[in-house]
């Protein structure tokens, strides 16, 4: 670590006492005394422990064990001097084995970091002694560590004061200082792509600072007289609860500090020390990358910042920095995405889109920054929130039409936990019930209570509203782009505000209150095209959109586009744009004389940068925080950066049908060798599954079955924590485990509470040993004994590819899919599962299943059986109700069965399965098929016909 850059500071004040007054430790010796102490405390262990056992051996005093049992003579005769030594002998040993346990239950209790050691019965006094001279031994220990940190120190030309006000000095400017520091000075000859780490105003060498970018580190502060820095304080003051100071030794140990040192004593740490801290702690800085241009003052990208996600560091000149060294953008993915958890009608949207996209056809392997942006997209989406938007904004809808007025003029919403508000310009004062009106009829409310229920063949009242962000009290707020009546400009720091405009057009994208409307992108990142599917539309430059404006502008059906809403074709179809810069000047000019020619219309226009004829400016800044002044509105802006839309178009992006023929005419797919399935760890069958005293099953609704009680209200949360155990099976830390099952946050006293109930829930084996148990390295793993159905269908056909004939082939496919009980862990509650992307579980049950019912479906036509070939793949569409490939397996088996007239029934079934996950056309493939066994009804390639 390199020296910092700025003059020393005063050392922060220091708290006077530390875990020392809970375990008896040798901190309040002075440093020379300590040394002396404890150089006598290890000859002292050294005599006790080694020495005395070897100085009776030379002495002859082995314990003599007895070869018999003893005479009446022996004992009814008198004890002389032989006797008597030879029981203070074996007391001599006995006091010397009971010390040396006391010693190494000591040395476990410190090596191991597990708090007060445990109690050795009868040894009070032996282990007040052992623990003294332990203690004394770990006390010299330190000061040897802290004299070389002191050293290293000295060679740094680092202050150790300077280093303790760093660790609590506030986040300050991003400009490198121009006084070169001496870890900057070894690379002056790279003038190109230099990055730079910073702890605060500490600069930390490159493979310290790729260690640690992004995540939250604290320094260990120098000594203060007797005081002394400990993990007990740290964690008192950067997590509120001194016994978490577990979570820090997990998060650190093994790992190498700048004196070279490694924490393998969770009671020793030196000064200096730089110690990665959980996601929760407070007052504790971020390590940030600089990224140098040629010749330009480097910028430094904050990781994962809390309020302001950043995902590229920006030079004066507007050029991305990812440009000139795209690992900056790498290493800040996985931690940015996180950020997302408060844009929870943008996720819900995101998340929505991603998972009708899987239903809808195969997709490839995510890479980690995908399966990452999957994990923050599940954190941070309020799909209930979205659904009680559409829901009460189409009801509203219908209660308008059904009583023959029209929509209120809406021009903004906010929802919350408690109520769906509407803000109408002009006033409203006769809502229809159940909605109320409030502020003499400015505001229409929607309490959450309020009887609801959803509303068919109304289209989407208000196709524009976008959210913006979440307020301080957690609404989310939205804006409606027409009531703008005209362009909306975002303005303020250019990085943030271009985020912000691809996070509308994300949203306008795949938000679940809007239909029949398209969004155009002018200037925005070209992944969207992936995200947005048929919604979405990118343009090279805004002229050529101005034209679809114009004519939205004049298309208002009647007195207004929110009266034509209620009509039966429902409107015009509405036209947004959302470009990522300023358009040229006559394209702001053109912009500006469209929305100058009338009232609301069924288009808007949101672009990065001042335009003539602007209505609504929003502001945001480089911490994420937008207002648009006009309206009132301070939020937290949704922001989408390249990187997170790059891994959302990683996640949507298409996989290559390895089924679809390749010489013409119709498909018969036959055996598939896909070598993508891992080998079962040991051979299980449906009979193993079921005997066993915990099952752990996955295909299909979550559900864990086990002998013991558990309450109802808390079935739901253990239920993940032993699925998410059932899928780890090499073990899980708790903190991992804590992590995974609560994203947010969540305390190790709650961890380890839920962790108690599901080992109670599950019970004992045979041998009463809990199915729920701790390895000797701290982990969490389930027995033997609890089984989970995916091994058992993983094992079957593993089987099934080894076996010598088709008829076991076909009985152990035939097996595996009768485990099958729908969706893999479908129906799982809001909220919950969120790390189930980091797992893959849900693609590769899919992809497997659907190529085993594929497989029994060939064998079974092959042995002229449609019945079995029709049940093969019935249960692969419980797993993939979309799939095509099943499809044609069932119409060929129908078609053997039933002749045309019952291929044209299951093609029906197929266009009305297909047309509600929103495929709009069937494959060649397929067609080509229907087209072959029903030549009067296949040729039609629409899946909704």
């Amino acid at each position: 670590m390199s020296a910092p850059t700025r003059p020393p500071a005063p050392e922060p004040h220091l708290p006077e006492r530390g875990p020392q007054r809970f375990q008896q430790a040798a901190g309040d010796i002075e440093s020379t005394r300590s040394r002396w102490s404890g150089l006598g405390a290890a000859l002292v262990l050294l005599l006790l422990v080694v020495g005395v056992p070897v100085a009776l051996l030379l002495l002859d005093a082995a314990p003599k064990l007895p070869t018999g049992l003893p005479t009446r003579e022996q004992l009814t005769g008198s004890i002389g001097a032989e006797q008597i030594v030879a029981v203070l002998v074996w007391i001599v040993w006995l006091a010397w084995l009971q010390f040396t346990i006391c010693v190494l239950v000591e040395l476990r209790s410190a090596v191991r970091g597990i708090g007060m050691p445990a109690r050795v019965p009868l040894a009070g006094p032996s282990q007040r002694a052992a623990r003294t001279l332990v203690a004394a031994v770990l006390l010299l220990v330190t000061a040897a560590g802290q004299a070389n940190a002191v050293t290293h120190a000295t060679i740094d030309t680092a202050s150790s004061s300077h280093v303790a006000a760093v660790a609590s000095a506030t986040p300050g400017p991003a400009v490198a200082d121009e006084a070169a520091p001496a870890a900057q000075a070894d690379h002056r000859a790279e003038a190109e792509g230099k990055k730079t780490y910073h702890l605060g105003d500490i600069v930390l060498d490159e493979d310290e600072g790729k260690e640690l970018v992004g995540k939250r580190v604290a320094v260990v502060n120098p000594p203060e007289g007797r005081y002394h820095d400990n993990l007990w304080d740290i964690a008192e003051r950067h997590l509120g609860e001194g016994r978490r100071y577990h979570d820090i030794y997990e998060l650190n140990k093994g790992r190498d500090q700048p004196d070279g040192q490694e924490l393998t004593l969770a009671r020793l740490i030196q000064p200096g020390w730089l110690l990665v801290m959980p996601e929760d702690a407070t007052d504790v800085e971020r390590v940030t990358v600089t990224v140098e241009a040629p010749a330009e003052t480097p910028v430094q990208a904050p990781v994962d910042a809390p309020s302001a996600p950043v995902d590229q560091a920006v030079d004066h000149t507007g050029a991305a920095a990812s440009d000139q060294d795209p690992s900056a953008t790498q290493e800040s993915t996985t931690n940015d995405v996180q950020s997302l958890a408060g844009a929870g009608l943008l996720a819900a949207g995101l998340l929505a889109a991603l998972v009708a996209m899987r239903r809808r056809r195969r997709t490839p392997a995510p890479g980690d920054e995908a399966v990452e942006m999957e994990v923050a997209l599940r954190v941070g989406a309020d799909p209930e929130r979205a659904r009680r938007l559409d829901t009460g904004l189409r009801q509203l809808a219908a209660a308008c039409q059904a009583d023959g007025r029209d929509l209120p003029a809406v021009y903004a919403a906010q929802i919350d936990d408690t109520a769906l508000t509407v803000f109408l310009a002009p006033a409203g004062a006769n809502p229809p019930a159940p909605w109320t009106a409030a502020e003499g009829g400015r505001q229409w409310r929607l309490a959450v209570d309020a009887p609801t229920t959803p509303v068919r063949g109304v289209a989407a009242p208000f196709p524009g509203l976008v959210s913006l962000g979440r307020s301080p009290q957690e609404a989310d707020v939205l804006v409606d782009l027409e009531a703008a009546q005209g362009p909306i400009s975002i303005v303020g720091d250019e990085t943030a505000a271009h985020e912000l405009a691809t996070a509308i057009a994300a949203e306008l994208a795949t938000n679940l209150w809007s239909d029949g409307l398209r969004v155009t992108g002018v200037d925005l990142p070209g992944a969207l095209s992936d995200v947005g599917g048929d919604r979405y539309r990118e343009a090279p430059d805004l002229a050529l959109v101005l034209p679809d404006l114009a004519a939205r502008q004049e298309d208002v059906l009647g007195s207004s586009v929110l009266a034509g809403r209620l009509r039966s074709g429902g409107g015009a179809l509405p036209e947004y744009v959302v470009a990522g810069r300023a358009p040229a000047p006559q394209d702001g000019a053109r912009l500006g004389e469209i929305s100058g020619g009338g009232g609301r219309a069924a288009w808007g226009a949101v672009v990065v940068g001042d335009v003539p004829g602007t209505r609504w400016r929003i502001e945001v800044d480089t911490e994420g925080s937008a207002a648009i002044d006009a309206l009132g509105i301070r939020v937290t802006a949704n922001r989408l950066s390249e990187a997170r839309i790059a891994a959302l178009g990683e996640l949507l992006a298409p996989a290559p049908d390895e089924h679809e023929p390749t010489g013409g005419g119709v498909d018969v797919e036959g055996h598939l060798d896909r070598p993508d399935l891992p080998p079962s760890n040991r051979a299980l069958g449906t009979a193993d599954l079921w005997a066993a005293p915990v099952r752990v099953l996955v295909l299909g609704t979550p559900r864990v079955e086990a002998e013991g009680p558990i309450d109802d209200d808390r079935r739901d949360l253990c239920t993940e924590l032993v699925v998410h155990l059932a899928l780890h099976p090499e073990g899980v830390h708790p903190t991992v485990l804590g992590a995974a099952v609560w994203p947010r946050g969540v305390t190790t006293a709650v961890v380890n509470a839920t962790v108690a109930r599901a080992r109670e829930w599950l019970g004992k084996d045979a041998h009463g040993a809990p199915h729920l148990r701790h390895t000797m390295d701290g982990n969490l793993v389930l027995g033997a004994r609890a089984v989970l159905d995916w091994d058992v269908v993983q094992s079957l056909l593993n089987a099934s590819r080894t076996a010598s004939s088709q008829a076991d082939e076909a009985a152990a496919l035939r097996e595996a899919l009768a485990l099958v009980r729908g969706e893999t862990l479908a129906e799982v509650p809001t909220g919950r599962y969120s790390w189930l992307a980091r797992a893959r579980l849900e693609r590769d049950a899919r992809t497997v299943l659907v190529d085993a019912a594929h497989r029994l479906a060939v064998l079974m036509l092959d042995d002229d059986d449609p019945g079995a070939a029709r049940a093969a793949v019935s249960a692969g569409l419980e797993v993939a109700p979309t799939d095509e490939l099943l499809w044609r397996d069932l119409l060929r088996a129908v078609w053997l069965e039933s002749g045309a007239d019952g291929v044209r029934a299951a093609a029906d079934e197929m266009h009305r399965e297909l047309r509600d996950a929103g495929v709009r056309e069937i494959s060649a493939p397929t067609a080509a098929l229907l087209e072959e066994l029903a030549p009067s009804g296949g040729a039609d390639r629409a899946a909704g016909s």
